[in-house]
């Protein structure tokens, strides 16, 4: 079906090639410094799913073929929005059936370097997943409008990133807030979607209606956008219009002013938005020299300079402690191999409290008023987080061991090794729990935590000599305890502040906002378990950093990926 058509004005990103680019590019293919194109992208979809409050999440599955040769990943910029990553749903489905983690490193300027993780590279077929959200309303790319002929309206005005090769299809689904009957929708249900487009929309994309299936189970209303054979840095744009009420969006975003007139080919004003054509290597011949040479000496200068300090840091990365500023919490999640009533037996009270959800200062918490009772540590401040060591001793259990690896000789939290703590305990607890009974673990749990509250409360009744020798020898009674205290008591080192990491990210970025009973998620999106420890997070940069970014970041990503995803490596 054909939308009916509205023109409004926004600003085409159109391209003709400058002095400098032109240069730059020439540059990159002399030096060699870029990788082989090792990869062929095949398809790429996207799954766009709005929210009232102007917020988006995307869900990008990314097909790659490898014919000859091997790849690791690809470049990914173009948004105009930081995304908020959910490394969680990052991944990449290999051949084999073998669902491998991706490492996603932020090189600057909106560009990041995906690539599976561990090192791994692969050949033949793979489908890269990538999950991020973003702020449209913020961005501009979602708002209010007003158009003579239509009233009040609802502007959509975003597209895809384009990319370096050509393409055998892109398809654009995006799922907006508004619920429908079914997945099928009759010819004058589509008829009675009241969506504008602009022209350009229509002429790029075929166009069709359907319902997709909420978290809810409701339905919700799902534009598809398909194109086939794709040029390389082909668009599609996708300017939308909907009456002001439709989509029921917050009444606090921007609005924009409407304007039909002055379009170019592209339907938009290049003079309204200060576009102009750019100068072209013809009209400056000297300049385009000059700038060549500059552009080699830089690039020669920032490599030189690279390798000088790469021996430095490969060298201290065994003592490097980091976790990132959007080191998100890992996450608990349940595989389809569930036995029913099938109870995950020996859980340690961290795990269970991992099992139940508790957040991560109430887990720290448990370890701390743990290792208290044994006469270890004491908690010398709660915010910042500091503690005192009271015994030179080793802890006897290995859990113990790496939660005190997590402070420094002073006391003080050592943010990427507490990063560590948290992501090895639940992935152990994973390894524990992947064919149980998870709601039937949790209720043995919960009651376990009962029991040993009431044995608590009769072991403190001892003296301090003996209650102290009776938790040493028994170590795991002594978390139980510290689970009891710190659930049952609210106000019970309640204090206790982690480092700021320790809440960024993903996550908190959605909850930012209440996600309306609609929230959606595609049946394709899985999740992997993609922690990395902090030393390969340290190699990968400082190697990164030496041997690519120099001359790839200066020259390469100056021009040909100014807006452009691609380059496969």
């Amino acid at each position: 079906m054909t939308p009916r058509l509205h023109c409004g004005s926004r600003r085409a990103f159109r391209y003709k090639p400058s002095v400098t680019v032109l240069i730059l590019l020439l540059l990159v293919l002399v030096s060699g410094t870029t990788s082989a194109q090792a990869g062929d992208l095949v398809s790429v979809e996207t799954t766009v799913f709005l929210r009232p409050d102007g917020k988006a999440e995307l869900y990008h599955v990314f097909e790659w073929y490898v014919g000859s040769g091997d790849m690791s990943g690809f470049y990914y910029q173009g948004e105009p929005f930081t995304p908020a990553w959910n490394e969680e749903r990052c991944f990449a489905d290999l051949s084999g059936g073998v669902r491998q983690p991706l490492t996603i490193d932020n090189l600057g300027s909106g560009r990041y370097d995906v690539i599976l993780a561990g090192g791994r590279r692969f050949s033949g077929r793979a489908y890269y997943h990538l999950n991020y959200a973003g702020d449209f309303a913020k961005a501009g790319l979602v708002g209010f409008t007003t158009s003579p002929e239509h009233g009040e309206l609802v502007y959509f005005d975003w597209g895809p990133v384009e990319w370096d090769e050509p393409l055998e299809y892109r398809a654009v689904r995006l799922v907006l807030p508004v619920a429908v009957s079914g997945e099928k929708l009759t010819d004058d249900e589509k008829a009675a979607i009241p969506m504008l487009t602009e022209e350009w929309v229509n002429a790029a994309s075929n166009i069709d209606y359907y319902g997709s299936r909420g978290d809810d189970g409701r339905w919700y209303l799902t534009v598809l956008f398909f194109q086939e054979r794709v040029e390389a840095r082909g668009t599609q744009r996708l300017g939308l219009y909907f009456p002001r009420e439709y989509l029921g969006m917050a009444t606090d975003m921007s609005v924009r002013d409407y304007d039909d007139g002055g379009r170019d080919e592209y339907g938009s004003d290049s003079a309204m938005y200060g576009y102009e054509e750019p100068l072209t290597w013809r009209d400056a011949p000297f300049l385009a020299l000059l700038v060549f040479l500059l552009f080699i000496a830089l690039a020669l200068l920032l490599y030189t300079r690279r390798v000088k300090v790469y021996g430095a840091k490969a060298e201290t990365v065994e003592g490097i402690a980091w976790a990132g500023d959007a080191w998100t919490p890992p996450k608990l999640f349940a595989g389809s191999y569930q036995v029913p009533g099938k109870i995950a037996e020996g859980l340690h009270p961290v795990e269970a409290a991992m099992l139940l959800e508790l957040s991560l200062p109430r887990i720290a918490a448990i370890m701390l008023d743990g290792l208290a009772a044994q006469g270890i540590l004491a908690v010398e401040r709660e915010d910042p987080l500091r503690i005192q060591m009271l015994s030179e001793r080793v802890a006897d259990d290995e859990i113990e061991e790496r939660f005190l690896a997590s402070f420094d000789a002073d006391g003080d939290v050592l943010p990427g090794l507490l990063a560590d703590f948290f992501e090895e305990t639940i992935k152990h607890l994973q390894e524990k729990i992947w064919d149980c009974d998870l709601e039937a673990t949790k209720a043995h749990y919960r009651k376990k935590i009962l029991e040993a509250e009431e044995q608590a409360r009769e072991v403190d009744t001892w003296d301090e000599p003996r209650r102290r020798s009776y938790y040493r020898s028994n170590a795991s009674l002594v978390y139980w305890r510290s689970y009891a205290i710190v659930g049952g008591r609210n106000d019970y080192l309640a204090g206790v502040r982690l480092p700021e990491g320790m809440s960024a990210g993903y996550a908190e970025f959605m909850r930012s906002a209440v996600c309306y009973s609609g929230c959606f998620t595609p049946e394709n999106a899985g999740t992997v378990d993609a922690c990395h420890s902090a030393c390969h997070n340290a190699c990968h940069d400082a190697c990164h950093s030496a041997c690519h970014s120099a001359c790839h970041s200066a020259c390469h990503s100056a021009c040909h990926s100014a807006c452009v995803s691609g380059s496969s490596h």
